[in-house]
Protein backbone atom coordinates (compact mmCIF):
# COMPACT_ATOMS: atom_id res chain seq x y z
CA UNK A 1 0.00 0.00 0.00
CA UNK A 2 3.04 2.05 0.74
CA UNK A 3 4.19 1.55 -2.11
CA UNK A 4 1.67 2.45 -4.53
CA UNK A 5 0.68 5.54 -2.45
CA UNK A 6 4.84 6.49 -3.39
CA UNK A 7 4.13 5.66 -6.86
CA UNK A 8 1.01 8.08 -7.15
CA UNK A 9 2.96 10.54 -5.86
CA UNK A 10 5.92 10.26 -7.80
CA UNK A 11 3.64 10.64 -10.63
CA UNK A 12 1.47 13.03 -9.32
CA UNK A 13 4.82 15.67 -8.86
CA UNK A 14 6.15 14.41 -12.65
CA UNK A 15 2.88 15.43 -14.09
CA UNK A 16 2.50 18.66 -12.19
CA UNK A 17 6.18 19.79 -13.33
CA UNK A 18 5.64 19.04 -16.50
CA UNK A 19 5.32 21.75 -18.97
CA UNK A 20 1.85 22.66 -20.15
CA UNK A 21 0.52 25.02 -23.07
CA UNK A 22 -0.96 27.28 -19.84
CA UNK A 23 2.98 28.00 -18.90
CA UNK A 24 3.63 28.48 -22.55
CA UNK A 25 1.03 30.57 -22.91
CA UNK A 26 1.76 32.88 -19.86
CA UNK A 27 5.29 33.36 -21.31
CA UNK A 28 3.71 34.46 -24.13
CA UNK A 29 1.69 37.06 -22.40
CA UNK A 30 4.38 38.15 -20.06
CA UNK A 31 5.98 39.34 -23.43
CA UNK A 32 8.94 36.24 -23.26
CA UNK A 33 8.25 35.22 -26.42
CA UNK A 34 11.20 33.69 -27.51
CA UNK A 35 10.70 31.21 -23.99
CA UNK A 36 6.82 30.67 -25.49
CA UNK A 37 8.39 29.61 -28.55
CA UNK A 38 10.70 26.64 -27.58
CA UNK A 39 8.24 25.28 -24.63
CA UNK A 40 5.53 25.36 -27.73
CA UNK A 41 7.72 23.43 -29.68
CA UNK A 42 8.57 21.21 -26.97
CA UNK A 43 5.41 20.28 -26.50
CA UNK A 44 4.53 19.98 -30.62
CA UNK A 45 7.46 17.82 -30.79
CA UNK A 46 6.02 15.71 -28.42
CA UNK A 47 2.58 15.59 -30.61
CA UNK A 48 0.25 18.13 -29.73
CA UNK A 49 -0.49 19.65 -32.53
CA UNK A 50 -2.56 22.16 -30.73
CA UNK A 51 1.01 23.76 -29.94
CA UNK A 52 2.21 23.87 -32.67
CA UNK A 53 -0.98 26.07 -34.15
CA UNK A 54 -0.13 28.42 -31.08
CA UNK A 55 3.51 28.17 -32.46
CA UNK A 56 2.48 29.80 -35.74
CA UNK A 57 0.05 32.01 -34.38
CA UNK A 58 2.94 33.64 -32.47
CA UNK A 59 5.48 33.42 -35.38
CA UNK A 60 2.19 35.09 -37.46
CA UNK A 61 2.52 38.16 -34.51
CA UNK A 62 5.93 38.26 -33.59
CA UNK A 63 8.54 36.57 -36.02
CA UNK A 64 9.49 33.95 -33.20
CA UNK A 65 8.74 30.07 -34.10
CA UNK A 66 10.15 29.60 -37.12
CA UNK A 67 13.08 29.95 -39.34
CA UNK A 68 11.62 31.06 -42.01
CA UNK A 69 7.87 31.88 -44.06
CA UNK A 70 8.14 29.16 -45.46
CA UNK A 71 8.85 26.36 -43.06
CA UNK A 72 5.89 28.33 -41.12
CA UNK A 73 3.68 27.64 -44.14
CA UNK A 74 4.67 23.94 -44.28
CA UNK A 75 3.94 23.50 -40.64
CA UNK A 76 0.24 25.36 -41.28
CA UNK A 77 -0.29 22.47 -44.28
CA UNK A 78 0.73 20.58 -41.65
CA UNK A 79 -1.74 21.23 -39.40
CA UNK A 80 -4.71 21.29 -41.80
CA UNK A 81 -3.90 18.69 -44.19
CA UNK A 82 -2.93 16.01 -41.41
CA UNK A 83 -4.19 16.91 -38.25
CA UNK A 84 -7.47 18.73 -39.65
CA UNK A 85 -6.96 21.68 -37.38
CA UNK A 86 -9.97 23.67 -38.00
CA UNK A 87 -7.99 26.92 -37.13
CA UNK A 88 -5.32 25.60 -39.26
CA UNK A 89 -7.53 25.17 -42.28
CA UNK A 90 -9.25 28.50 -41.78
CA UNK A 91 -6.14 30.60 -42.29
CA UNK A 92 -4.92 28.55 -44.70
CA UNK A 93 -7.77 29.06 -46.98
CA UNK A 94 -7.85 32.47 -46.57
CA UNK A 95 -4.11 32.29 -47.72
CA UNK A 96 -4.88 30.25 -50.88
CA UNK A 97 -7.60 32.55 -51.84
CA UNK A 98 -5.26 35.80 -51.76
CA UNK A 99 -3.06 33.46 -53.86
CA UNK A 100 -5.90 33.01 -56.35
CA UNK A 101 -6.36 29.18 -55.82
CA UNK A 102 -9.81 29.25 -55.02
CA UNK A 103 -10.97 25.67 -55.01
CA UNK A 104 -8.50 24.80 -52.56
CA UNK A 105 -9.18 27.97 -50.75
CA UNK A 106 -13.15 27.26 -51.20
CA UNK A 107 -12.41 23.50 -49.56
CA UNK A 108 -9.97 24.44 -46.31
CA UNK A 109 -13.09 27.49 -45.73
CA UNK A 110 -15.80 24.95 -45.82
CA UNK A 111 -14.36 22.07 -43.90
CA UNK A 112 -13.45 24.79 -40.89
CA UNK A 113 -16.87 26.18 -40.93
CA UNK A 114 -18.65 22.85 -40.88
CA UNK A 115 -15.94 21.61 -37.93
CA UNK A 116 -17.81 24.82 -36.11
CA UNK A 117 -14.70 27.55 -36.16
CA UNK A 118 -16.67 30.56 -36.37
CA UNK A 119 -14.43 33.05 -37.39
CA UNK A 120 -14.90 30.26 -40.83
CA UNK A 121 -18.29 30.72 -40.36
CA UNK A 122 -18.57 34.75 -40.62
CA UNK A 123 -15.88 34.78 -43.02
CA UNK A 124 -18.16 33.07 -45.45
CA UNK A 125 -21.22 34.34 -44.85
CA UNK A 126 -19.79 38.04 -45.43
CA UNK A 127 -18.48 36.44 -48.81
CA UNK A 128 -21.90 35.97 -49.45
CA UNK A 129 -21.28 33.29 -52.20
CA UNK A 130 -18.74 35.45 -54.37
CA UNK A 131 -15.90 32.77 -54.02
CA UNK A 132 -18.16 29.92 -55.71
CA UNK A 133 -18.80 32.93 -57.79
CA UNK A 134 -15.13 33.70 -58.95
CA UNK A 135 -14.63 29.73 -58.96
CA UNK A 136 -17.45 29.62 -62.11
CA UNK A 137 -16.47 32.69 -63.20
CA UNK A 138 -12.36 31.42 -63.92
CA UNK A 139 -13.99 28.32 -65.94
CA UNK A 140 -16.04 31.11 -68.17
CA UNK A 141 -15.40 33.25 -71.10
CA UNK A 142 -13.55 36.64 -71.20
CA UNK A 143 -17.07 38.51 -71.39
CA UNK A 144 -18.12 36.99 -67.85
CA UNK A 145 -14.71 37.50 -66.54
CA UNK A 146 -15.06 41.45 -67.52
CA UNK A 147 -18.14 41.74 -66.08
CA UNK A 148 -17.54 40.32 -63.03
CA UNK A 149 -14.28 43.19 -63.03
CA UNK A 150 -16.77 45.78 -63.41
CA UNK A 151 -19.26 44.27 -60.67
CA UNK A 152 -16.39 44.50 -58.04
CA UNK A 153 -15.05 47.84 -59.29
CA UNK A 154 -18.31 49.51 -58.98
CA UNK A 155 -19.70 47.10 -56.00
CA UNK A 156 -23.15 46.72 -57.82
CA UNK A 157 -25.09 43.08 -58.19
CA UNK A 158 -23.64 42.12 -54.66
CA UNK A 159 -20.30 42.08 -55.08
CA UNK A 160 -18.45 43.96 -52.56
CA UNK A 161 -17.03 47.06 -53.81
CA UNK A 162 -12.95 45.67 -54.49
CA UNK A 163 -11.11 47.30 -57.39
CA UNK A 164 -8.16 45.49 -56.42
CA UNK A 165 -10.07 41.91 -57.06
CA UNK A 166 -11.47 43.83 -59.89
CA UNK A 167 -7.85 44.65 -61.53
CA UNK A 168 -7.24 40.73 -60.81
CA UNK A 169 -10.29 39.84 -63.39
CA UNK A 170 -9.73 42.38 -65.62
CA UNK A 171 -6.28 41.34 -66.21
CA UNK A 172 -7.64 37.23 -66.80
CA UNK A 173 -9.70 38.84 -69.52
CA UNK A 174 -7.51 41.06 -71.01
CA UNK A 175 -4.70 38.36 -70.91
CA UNK A 176 -6.81 36.40 -72.69
CA UNK A 177 -7.55 39.14 -75.49
CA UNK A 178 -10.93 40.93 -74.67
CA UNK A 179 -10.54 44.30 -75.70
CA UNK A 180 -12.85 46.25 -73.05
CA UNK A 181 -11.20 44.32 -70.30
CA UNK A 182 -7.58 45.53 -71.99
CA UNK A 183 -8.70 49.03 -71.83
CA UNK A 184 -10.33 48.93 -67.89
CA UNK A 185 -6.57 47.50 -67.19
CA UNK A 186 -5.12 50.62 -68.79
CA UNK A 187 -7.49 52.79 -66.67
CA UNK A 188 -6.82 51.12 -63.32
CA UNK A 189 -3.05 51.60 -64.18
CA UNK A 190 -3.29 54.94 -64.81
CA UNK A 191 -5.42 56.13 -62.39
CA UNK A 192 -3.95 53.73 -59.75
CA UNK A 193 -7.57 52.27 -58.66
CA UNK A 194 -6.75 48.63 -57.13
CA UNK A 195 -2.98 48.87 -58.54
CA UNK A 196 -0.34 50.57 -58.51
CA UNK A 197 0.04 53.66 -60.43
CA UNK A 198 2.07 53.09 -63.84
CA UNK A 199 1.50 55.25 -66.66
CA UNK A 200 3.51 52.71 -68.66
CA UNK A 201 1.63 49.59 -67.81
CA UNK A 202 -1.78 51.50 -68.44
CA UNK A 203 -0.11 52.64 -72.17
CA UNK A 204 0.55 49.30 -73.25
CA UNK A 205 -2.90 47.71 -72.36
CA UNK A 206 -4.52 50.86 -74.06
CA UNK A 207 -2.67 50.16 -76.82
CA UNK A 208 -3.54 46.36 -77.18
CA UNK A 209 -7.13 47.24 -77.11
CA UNK A 210 -6.89 50.56 -79.44
CA UNK A 211 -5.40 48.37 -82.17
CA UNK A 212 -8.57 45.88 -81.52
CA UNK A 213 -10.75 48.99 -82.47
CA UNK A 214 -11.65 49.90 -78.94
CA UNK A 215 -12.77 53.34 -78.80
CA UNK A 216 -12.24 54.57 -75.83
CA UNK A 217 -8.91 53.48 -75.80
CA UNK A 218 -7.92 55.00 -78.84
CA UNK A 219 -9.12 58.41 -77.23
CA UNK A 220 -6.51 57.73 -74.58
CA UNK A 221 -3.64 56.49 -76.70
CA UNK A 222 -3.79 59.18 -78.14
CA UNK A 223 -4.23 61.54 -74.77
CA UNK A 224 -0.93 58.93 -73.43
CA UNK A 225 0.79 60.42 -77.09
CA UNK A 226 0.13 63.59 -76.49
CA UNK A 227 1.10 63.89 -73.51
CA UNK A 228 3.61 62.20 -73.26
CA UNK A 229 2.84 60.02 -70.48
CA UNK A 230 3.75 56.21 -70.30
CA UNK A 231 5.45 56.68 -74.13
CA UNK A 232 7.31 59.12 -75.54
CA UNK A 233 5.64 62.42 -76.87
CA UNK A 234 4.27 62.12 -80.35
CA UNK A 235 2.10 64.60 -81.76
CA UNK A 236 1.50 62.98 -84.93
CA UNK A 237 1.16 59.54 -82.98
CA UNK A 238 -1.44 61.78 -80.93
CA UNK A 239 -3.48 63.11 -83.47
CA UNK A 240 -3.71 60.03 -85.50
CA UNK A 241 -5.10 57.48 -82.06
CA UNK A 242 -7.31 61.10 -81.17
CA UNK A 243 -8.37 61.25 -85.18
CA UNK A 244 -9.34 57.11 -85.35
CA UNK A 245 -11.31 57.67 -81.73
CA UNK A 246 -13.43 61.03 -83.04
CA UNK A 247 -13.81 59.09 -86.25
CA UNK A 248 -16.17 56.09 -84.41
CA UNK A 249 -17.70 58.67 -82.04
CA UNK A 250 -15.78 59.75 -79.26
CA UNK A 251 -16.17 63.23 -77.75
CA UNK A 252 -12.92 63.18 -75.95
CA UNK A 253 -11.72 61.59 -79.37
CA UNK A 254 -12.72 64.68 -81.12
CA UNK A 255 -11.14 66.93 -78.23
CA UNK A 256 -7.78 65.94 -78.57
CA UNK A 257 -8.19 65.90 -82.21
CA UNK A 258 -8.51 69.46 -82.50
CA UNK A 259 -5.83 70.14 -79.82
CA UNK A 260 -3.11 67.94 -81.73
CA UNK A 261 -3.76 69.36 -84.66
CA UNK A 262 -3.10 72.92 -84.11
CA UNK A 263 -0.10 72.74 -82.32
CA UNK A 264 1.40 70.23 -85.20
CA UNK A 265 2.77 72.18 -88.47
CA UNK A 266 1.43 71.71 -91.86
CA UNK A 267 4.05 69.06 -92.48
CA UNK A 268 3.16 67.28 -89.42
CA UNK A 269 -0.10 66.89 -90.29
CA UNK A 270 0.45 65.60 -93.34
CA UNK A 271 2.60 62.95 -92.15
CA UNK A 272 0.31 62.14 -89.49
CA UNK A 273 -2.36 61.30 -91.87
CA UNK A 274 0.06 58.53 -93.44
CA UNK A 275 0.13 57.09 -89.65
CA UNK A 276 -3.82 57.30 -89.69
CA UNK A 277 -4.03 55.28 -92.97
CA UNK A 278 -1.43 52.51 -91.44
CA UNK A 279 -3.14 52.12 -88.10
CA UNK A 280 -6.72 51.57 -90.33
CA UNK A 281 -5.14 49.12 -92.19
CA UNK A 282 -3.70 47.52 -89.59
CA UNK A 283 -6.79 47.55 -87.44
CA UNK A 284 -9.28 46.66 -90.53
CA UNK A 285 -7.05 44.12 -92.07
CA UNK A 286 -7.32 46.13 -95.80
Amino acid sequence: MQKTTLLLTVLLLAACAAPSLKDADRMRADGNHKAAAELYRELADMGNPGARMKLYNLYRETGTGFESDAKARAALETLANEHGIAEARYQLGRMLREERKLEAAEKHLEAAAEAGYQPATDYLEKDDGLLAREIRIARSSPDRQKQLGDELFEGRNNAPKDRELAAYWYRVAAERGHAGAQAMLGFVHFQGEGVEKDAETAYRWYRKAAMQGHVGAQANLGYLYGEGQGTERNLKKAYAWSTLAAENGSPQGRKNQRLYRDAMSNEERLESLDEIRRLEEVIHGD
